[in-house]
């Protein structure tokens, strides 16, 4: 993401005057707990963090080696929420930091050390779901947090540890009103054991007032299987990141993102998977719709580590382009440490195809109907595999939405 020298100046100047301030009162003015609680973790959180989003880094001009992370928000205590349970109440179990069993911490790949040891402290909303050994039903455990002017902050921190043999699908729904300032930081780990099953869908679909900075980490043992489901859809400025660990033989992942930008939104996304086990399988996917003045990056890095002989991934990213002003950054990333490996990836993007359009148009739609219909069809694939058809069609309707606001100026 490019940086304004200038702004970085003058928040720097702002950071010495609010320093001095600090001194003399105690607290930094304006400052929500959230950023007192990162400001005890070495000073994270005023309202930007520089951090590190690419494992290798690249070309310092094309913008995509760090980001800016803006973090505010919560009161202590509970967020309000509704969970959907499907079977007994051993499944979900509220647990404090210190009784997760995560020996190591995937998602905090892309995010500073900080940011975990604020989580763990200040989480607002926590939920550890362990998963007994030979589970298989097939409802969804759903969780719907809505954020709203009385409940505007929400830090959540969720871990879903499926044990052998077990197959879960669990599906985190965020959401918030139009033109309310709110906040969202989060954190969900998964530990899927032995041929274990674990689905995640994250869908994302907060307002346009709305600040979004999520992170994921999973780890898959022998011949156990992750799959995730990313939808980011709304917020001001979404960061989020993912990062998956194939740690046993034959273990797989399989990632599958779509996202929305538009107006002068920026969207900023670093999906990863660690090839560490022998044979193990990978597969990332994204599918997204970029209108108006909006900035994109994307990050997707296959890394496949000495010793994951006979691995093999594939990463793959399209991008439909409404407009000749959005700025699209894409950064795919192979990293080799095993010889007996295969990889590959690909990349599209481009504006609507005018013979395809003109088609459309010559059937009776009009040019915004035609490119909703096009729009529609280049992010379904991934939209269908939410398991819950009122959010499919909820990122439908905010699509068709942001295309009859700006698609015209394509």
């Amino acid at each position: 993401m490019r940086q304004d020298t200038r702004k970085h100046n003058m928040r720097d100047q702002s950071a010495l005057k609010q320093d001095t301030e600090k001194q003399e009162t105690g607290k930094m003015p304006n400052q929500s707990m959230l950023e007192q609680g990162l400001g005890q973790h070495q000073g994270l959180g005023r309202h930007e963090k520089k951090v590190r989003r690419m494992q290798t880094r690249t070309w310092s001009r094309s913008y995509v080696n760090d980001a800016g992370m803006t973090v505010s928000g919560p009161d202590p205590g509970s967020f309000p929420g509704n969970t959907a349970i499907p079977a007994s109440e051993r499944i979900i179990q509220e647990q404090g930091p210190d009784k997760v069993p995560m020996k190591e911490d995937a998602a905090g790949f892309f995010l500073p050390r900080e940011a975990g040891a604020f989580l763990d402290q200040y989480a607002n909303r926590r939920h550890y779901l362990r998963i007994p050994r030979g589970y298989t039903e097939k409802d969804p455990i759903v969780l719907n947090l809505h954020l709203t002017g009385e409940n505007p902050d929400l830090v959540d921190d969720v871990v879903i540890e499926a044990e052998e043999d077990s197959q879960v699908t669990v599906l985190i729904n965020y959401t918030s009103e139009e033109g309310q300032k709110v906040h969202h930081y989060g954190r969900t780990r998964i530990l899927a054991h032995r041929n274990a099953h674990v689905k995640l869908v994250k869908a994302q679909v907060l307002g346009e007032m709305a600040v979004h900075t999520d992170s994921i980490g999973g780890i898959a043992e022998e011949g156990a299987r992750l799959d995730v489901v990313l939808a980011e859809i709304g917020a001001k400025n979404p960061f989020s990141s993912c990062n998956l660990v194939l740690k046993g033989e034959g273990s797989e992942a399989e990632l599958d993102a779509v996202y929305l930008g538009d107006g002068q939104r920026s969207l900023d996304m670093s999906y990863r998977v660690e090839h560490r086990g022998k044979k193990t399988l990978s597969r990332i996917t994204a599918k997204g719709v970029l209108l108006e003045r909006c900035r994109k990056t994307f990050r997707d890095t296959l890394d496949f580590i000495s010793g994951a002989a006979g691995s093999r991934g594939r990463e793959e990213e399209n991008v439909l382009m409404l407009s000749p002003d959005v700025r699209n950054l894409s950064a795919p990333v192979m990293l080799c440490g095993e010889e007996n490996v295969e990889g590959d990836h690909a990349l599209s993007s481009g504006r609507l195809d005018e013979k395809i359009l003109f088609y459309l148009m010559s059937r009776g739609l009009s040019e915004v109907e035609a490119k909703k219909l096009l729009a529609e069809a280049a992010v379904s694939s991934v939209v269908e595999k939410i398991p819950e058809e009122s959010i499919q069609n909820r990122i439908k309707d905010q699509v068709r939405k942001a295309i009859e606001k700006g698609g015209q100026t394509a």
